[in-house]
């Protein structure tokens, strides 16, 4: 559960970072922090075991991080200036919902008639928030057109971080998860900066990261969320069940409403607090079905 909540800190930080630097800047800088503290954490050995990784594997962690991280996260900046931490969240619960789609219709899964329940009631508890448009906090978020985008960008962030998690199921097996973390993260970097100089717009992206502010902002969410809250998901699933990890870290939408009624002063409605509760529900009903 500590790594759902470290998310649900940095999300809240990201989006304060976010009315100021663009989706891809945060990505970036988010990720070139991340991934100088994972490589002082894996040296000295980490260099001599990934010489050994084979070319599928190396194939499948590259895709994972382009689609996932690099495309991924970015949709994921993108959602949470225009519909705030809580409701991006919720949105995230979904992605166990899709990649299990995902893994039915290209990896032939079989799923049990409790995962079917559980994915639904994951999709009612989100859709039951989303369907109903909330109050917003600025000019941009209050029009129609704003949150149509932020829901637009988020059902495509659900779908690339899905399709990330797939191609690093296949790209894990020859290589821990922490090391793992770390190819992904490489080849996002790579990608996002490949963008940048093909769009010209790379020193754009990073320029207003030079504000002292904004850097320790950007510094404390990344080391929260990108590093702590990824390297808690792993000891999870390393000390206890894969069900109820999965299910633990999945419970972000739950600690994010306390902390913007608490920290944001944000009005926390019960349908928020209902549907989170339905969703994340609904996550804990399909992977104890897996546990079976």
């Amino acid at each position: 559960m500590l790594s759902a909540l470290c998310w649900a800190i940095s999300a809240i930080l990201f989006r304060r970072i976010g009315e100021r630097v663009s989706a891809m800047g945060i990505n970036l800088g988010k990720g070139v922090v991340a991934l100088v503290f994972m490589a002082a954490l894996l040296l000295p050995g980490f260099f001599d075991e990934l010489s050994g990784l084979d070319t599928n594997s190396l194939v499948a962690l590259a895709i994972s991080g382009l689609v996932g991280i690099c495309f991924g996260d970015t949709l994921y900046f993108l959602t949470l200036v225009r519909l705030g931490a809580r409701r991006t969240l919720l949105l995230g619960s979904l992605i166990p919902v899709t990649t299990a789609l995902i893994a039915v219709l290209f990896l032939q899964e079989r799923m049990t008639l409790m995962a079917w329940l559980g994915m639904a009631l994951t999709i009612t508890g989100v859709t039951y928030v989303l369907w109903q448009r909330a109050p917003q906090e600025n000019a941009q978020q209050r029009s129609r057109q704003g949150h149509r985008a932020g829901l637009f960008y988020g059902l495509l962030f659900v779908a690339a971080n899905a399709l990330g998690i797939i191609a690093s199921k296949l790209g894990v097996a020859d290589i821990p998860a922490l090391e793992a973390t770390f190819v992904r993260q490489a080849f996002a970097i790579a990608g996002l900066t490949f963008w940048g100089l093909m769009v010209r717009d790379l020193l754009g992206w990073v320029s207003p990261l030079r504000d002292t502010a904004l850097m320790k902002t950007l510094f404390v969410a990344s080391i929260i969320g990108a590093l702590l809250g990824t390297w808690l998901s792993i000891a999870a699933l390393k000390y206890t069940h894969a069900a109820v990890a999965a299910t633990l870290n999945s419970t972000s939408p739950l600690f994010i409403l306390p902390l913007a009624a608490l920290w944001l002063k944000e009005h926390v409605s019960w349908r928020e607090v209902s549907g989170a509760l339905a969703a994340v529900a609904g996550v804990g009903l399909y992977f104890s079905s897996l546990a079976w």
